[in-house]
């Protein structure tokens, strides 16, 4: 399977891509909150999504849709059931990863007035590195 022809792989490229611009691309008006909070949030979805494609092609595991629970069901969101499920197949360090990506990817999305450092980006870019060179397709 060609990995680098999936839109999950291309996100990636881009995070990277964006992460050595990022002093380039902060504009006049803005702090450099803008950027670092658009790179995590890329980190961790192509993080994310790449995780759930290799549990699908991997472990033939799919996300139950929050839609599809029952009445009487607990509902778990497709993010906890991927890192769930990485647990579960083994791969406890890629579900650390992902889970330290997701808590940086919530306060760079929900809390405008917190201060993202240079090391909050550079650690979401090494979380997607080690899950991106870690989870292998056959």
């Amino acid at each position: 399977m060609d990995i680098t022809k999936f839109p999950q792989f291309q996100l990636y490229l881009l995070t990277l891509m964006m992460f050595d611009l990022k002093d380039q691309l902060i504009p006049d008006a803005c702090d450099n909150r803008c950027i670092y909070s658009t790179i995590i949030n890329r980190a961790y979805f192509s993080s994310y999504l790449f995780c759930e494609l290799w549990l699908d092609y991997e472990k033939n595991f799919r996300v139950t849709s929050i839609k599809n629970f029952g009445d009487d069901e607990e509902i778990i969101s497709e993010h906890l059931q991927v890192r769930n499920a990485l647990f579960n197949f083994g791969e406890k360090n890629m579900e650390l990863n992902l889970s330290k990506l997701s808590k940086l990817r919530k306060t760079a999305d929900y809390d405008p007035f917190r201060d993202l450092t240079q090391k909050d980006v550079s650690d979401a870019v090494e979380y997607m590195k080690r899950i991106f060179s870690h989870l292998k397709f056959d």
